[in-house]
């Protein structure tokens, strides 16, 4: 299945890319910039679509973002974080480092 990745971001600049499919949200990826830093903080797939690779294409939208506007992206969620960590190389560009990692909480994921 083909899918349209959609984007939105408000006055607070808060946004997310998405997919919608026969009228409903199937996916979604939330982030919040606060000047050049890009805090993706939440990425989420319907059940029954998860192990599809929809997040991944989501990701890869977000990154492709960054890059067009030179951000930084802060990996507060899970999924993007262990992302980033697989493959630092190749998102050290894009990548804000911390010297206090987000943990993944605001996904839903404790700890380190």
């Amino acid at each position: 299945m083909e899918h349209t990745i959609e984007f939105k971001i408000n006055d607070k600049n808060r946004g997310s890319f998405y997919i919608m499919d026969e009228g409903s949200q199937i996916a979604e990826l939330d982030f919040e910039v606060n000047d050049n830093v890009m805090n993706a903080y939440h990425t989420g797939v319907r059940k029954e679509l998860e192990g599809q690779g929809i997040a991944a294409k989501l990701f890869d939208k977000l990154v492709a973002y960054a890059r067009e506007r030179n951000y930084k992206i802060i990996p507060s969620c899970s999924y993007i974080s262990v992302k980033f960590r697989r493959r630092p190389d190749e998102f050290a560009d894009v990548w804000q480092r911390m010297d206090d990692e987000p943990t993944g909480a605001a996904c839903g994921i404790p700890g380190k």
